[in-house]
């Protein structure tokens, strides 16, 4: 009986462990969802500022690229909503892979895939292992060049080789602004007495040819490819609003995607519920310069706009592809937690990407994405669902 009453107390002790490890895991994922707990942990990040505008904050880093790493509507207290990898923070390595730290706002150049890749080496396999991380992109600092209480610029000059083993020579400069109320209420059509918390940040990327010579479609061109990682929830959709029909959608990865979005009322809903990793893309001619996403169980609306015109060839991201202008405009990621694959991303991510263009030298291109997130009750979010997305949120299908 001693030697069965002692294997039940080594059960309970072992399952009290268990119990408390979760408890811990739960209370840092809290931690991670509070703007002031991120704040801190970033303490070690070089060149950390902290752009406010009454109750909205963005946390930037102009030496990590002019990138945004996470922001908040309701102060230090408020929900952070962008995923940042703490992993590479943690273990310090941060500085030498920049391209990885997610945060809400960053800057990649497109292609990803293909002929004129930029993630890939020349006659090397473009698998996604096989990935190769620019060096420039992954470790080279911005320097600041301006700013003032409400948006900070930085710049560098950078060096990116693409698949075809071309050299682009360019420079980069990214003007990063917080929204003031009147702006975003203008921007969302609101009024200024309604209920709500929100913030709002723009991020405008430009792009120059600093070498000599014209860039010519046959050695590849480079698009803005803007990424904004945000954390997410069991129960959020994105919601894109089609300019014309879609009758199927571009998918990325795998089979399954195909059951993870519905295409309704010219409107595009795709589950972005970190529970499948997934991307999605749309074509110029299907595009509106807005998208969202919304959760219910957060009382969160998300709206994203960026500047388009369909003015020039879009780069083709997608793999094995053999029509390298023939791209997408938008692109959206959904992560997936699943520790035996070796994936941690509880994220999705909004991407648009620019135009390309056979800039001659000194000539430059440009791209602008601006997001908010919005907390309010179901009434006053579903009024502006209404407005910019042409949506009732009642409406979203059940998938």
């Amino acid at each position: 009986m001693d030697i069965l009453q002692s294997g039940k107390n080594t059960v309970r002790v072992l399952l009290f462990i268990l119990l408390m490890i979760l408890v811990m895991n739960c209370k840092e994922n809290i931690k991670e969802r509070n703007f002031g707990e991120a704040l801190e942990k970033l303490q070690t990040i070089e060149g950390l500022e902290v752009l406010q505008s009454g109750e909205s904050m963005i946390a930037v880093s102009g030496k990590y690229q002019g990138r945004i790493f996470t922001s908040s509507s309701n102060g230090l207290e408020g929900k952070s909503y962008g995923w940042i990898n703490w992993d590479l923070i943690t273990d310090k390595k941060d500085q030498i892979t920049m391209a990885r730290l997610g945060g809400e706002s960053r800057v990649w150049f497109g292609p990803e895939y293909g002929k004129f890749a930029t993630f890939f080496e020349q006659n090397k396999r473009q698998e996604g292992e096989d990935i190769k991380v620019q060096e420039d992109l992954n470790s080279k600092q911005f320097k600041k060049v301006s700013s003032s209480k409400k948006s900070i610029t930085y710049q560098a000059d950078l060096q990116i080789v693409n698949a075809n083993n071309y050299l682009f020579k360019i420079n980069t400069k990214r003007k990063i602004s917080i929204l003031d109320r009147k702006t975003i209420n203008t921007d969302l059509k609101i009024s200024s007495d309604i209920d709500i918390s929100v913030v709002g940040f723009s991020a405008e990327t430009w792009l120059k040819n600093i070498d000599s010579i014209q860039w010519t479609k046959d050695k590849g061109l480079l698009s803005i490819w803007e990424i904004g990682s945000i954390l997410t929830s069991v129960d959020t959709k994105v919601i894109i609003p089609l300019e014309k029909p879609l009758d199927s959608l571009k998918t990325y990865f795998g089979t399954k995607e195909k059951t993870r979005y519905r295409i309704k009322n010219n409107t595009l809903f795709y589950k972005s519920d970190a529970q499948l990793l997934g991307k999605i893309g749309i074509p110029p001619e299907n595009t509106k310069n807005i998208m969202g996403s919304y959760s219910r169980k957060n009382n969160l609306l998300t709206i994203v706009t960026f500047n388009f015109k369909n003015d020039g060839d879009y780069l083709n991201c997608f793999p094995k592809n053999t029509a390298p202008y023939d791209g997408d405009v938008i692109n959206i990621f959904n992560g997936e937690v699943n520790k035996s694959l070796g994936y941690n991303w509880p994220f999705y991510e909004f991407e648009s990407l620019s135009s390309s263009k056979e800039l001659k030298p000194q000539e430059e291109i440009y791209h602008k994405q601006t997001t908010y997130h919005i907390e309010a009750d179901f009434v006053e979010l579903n009024l502006i669902s209404k407005k910019l997305l042409g949506i009732d949120l009642n409406e979203i299908p059940v998938f």
